[in-house]
């Protein structure tokens, strides 16, 4: 019987997801980025038209907090089209919300000494069926 192996890219993502669940934002940024860290998104739950760029951890919690206040307890599906490197991680991902439908999720992480540096998410509404 073969046991699966997880990854070091995956778990990353797992506890990513523990902590987006949990809508513990401030631990995930603060345990998961780095101090100079930056995302960049399009999710259009701001004043401004996208794409945004958010620089550094206080910034990028109150973003992450207004994203999921706005899509609500979200359902995630499990990652497809998984890829990762040394400095990488980067997947698709079906998000589910009660409050804004489903949405097609593409993430690109890049990594510096195990943790986010730059995070570039981007999601794409998909019509309801």
């Amino acid at each position: 019987m073969s046991t699966a192996t997880v990854t070091p890219g995956r778990k990353f993502f797992d506890e990513h997801m523990e902590y987006i669940m949990a809508k513990d934002f401030a631990a995930m940024v603060n345990e998961t980025y780095t101090d100079d860290c930056v995302l960049v998104h399009n999710f259009a739950f701001f004043d401004d038209p996208p794409p945004y760029t958010v620089r550094g951890k206080e910034a990028i919690i109150e973003a992450e907090t207004k994203i999921f206040q706005r899509q609500g307890d979200i359902e995630p599906g499990e990652p497809f089209n998984f890829v990762e490197g040394d400095d990488f991680l980067a997947f698709q991902i079906i998000v589910t919300s009660p409050n804004t439908g489903r949405w097609l999720i593409n993430d690109v992480w890049h990594l510096r000494d195990g943790k986010i540096d730059r995070y570039f998410a981007f999601g794409y509404h998909l019509e309801d069926d």
